[in-house]
């Protein structure tokens, strides 16, 4: 992704960006705008075409029934994706490595909010209480939330820094405080070393064991992975907790809609286009 993005910004840049213009040169070997831009439209032009197509006709079948796309849906849609990064500044900063700003995502969800409200109406869907219930009921064992464990690690090279440090957090060192001076992680450093709550499930064999051996306040023996040596520190346990209907109901009930209107969006944007007037350049 991060490679088309920076294809399309080499290719659009300004006038001064002659069709023969030399982008780049590979040991000394050119690649040319214009052999950019045959190969891009080659491999990505009739996708391109199909999708700004089917925008099109969204945006104009959304005019016609006077839909428009419900604002709250949209920002909580973008919170949602905003919670899934540690702060503002490195959802910002993630937002710009994609080429994209906070105006265009928000667009993007509009978009996507208006397309699944037109096939709602157009196709009459719903999801009703006995349905969630009937899924609830096959799939109770999954949707309860698993043991998990708030967890701080260190992340030193080598082992020797790894077992220094634990000799010092047993000699009673601060482990937040001795995270953010050494570790190398730096997504956790200035957290103190904090990982959130953890499922156990995600963890793999050997983290598993070993953070499941701990009780809250201890820490583990050095642990070797390919960041490096790690120590792990246990702060809480959460025991697991079965699902409750009530508790799920409206998450599911949000699934198992959003799962009709994907099965039910190919054959509605192929009504729209079977409709449509369509003008091809000869």
């Amino acid at each position: 992704m991060r490679t088309l993005l920076t294809l399309a910004v080499l290719l659009a840049a300004g006038p001064a960006w002659a069709a023969d213009k030399v982008l780049v040169k590979v040991n000394g070997a050119p690649i040319k705008k214009a052999e950019a831009m045959d190969r891009a439209w080659k491999a990505y032009g009739t996708a391109v075409i199909n999708e700004m197509m089917d925008e099109i006709l969204v945006t104009q079948e959304a005019k016609a029934k006077g839909l428009k796309a419900d604002a709250a849906s949209v920002e909580g849609r973008l919170s949602r994706i905003k919670s899934q990064f540690s702060d503002e500044k490195t959802f910002q900063t993630r937002l710009s490595d994609s080429g994209l700003s906070v105006k265009d995502l928000k667009a993007q969800l509009d978009r996507q909010v208006l397309r699944e409200s037109l096939v709602v109406s157009a196709r009459g869907l719903s999801v009703t209480d006995d349905e969630a219930r009937q899924f609830f009921d096959s799939n109770k064992d999954k949707l309860g939330s698993q043991e998990s464990y708030r967890l701080r690690h260190i992340v030193v090279a080598t082992e020797k820094e790894a077992n220094d440090f634990l000799v010092a957090i047993r000699a009673g060192a601060d482990f937040a405080k001795l995270a953010s001076e050494v570790s190398i992680d730096a997504a956790s450093k200035d957290k103190g070393g904090d990982l959130g709550f953890q499922n156990a499930g995600m963890f793999q064999a050997d983290i598993r064991k070993v953070v499941s051996s701990l009780k809250p306040g201890q820490t583990s023996s050095p642990v070797k992975t390919d960041m490096g040596f790690h120590l792990i520190r246990v702060e809480e346990v959460r025991p697991p907790k079965p699902a409750v209907l009530a508790e799920v109901q409206g998450e599911l009930k949000a699934a198992l809609l959003a799962d009709k209107i994907s099965k039910s969006w190919p054959g509605y944007i192929a009504e729209l286009r079977g409709k449509a007037k369509l003008e091809t350049a000869p």
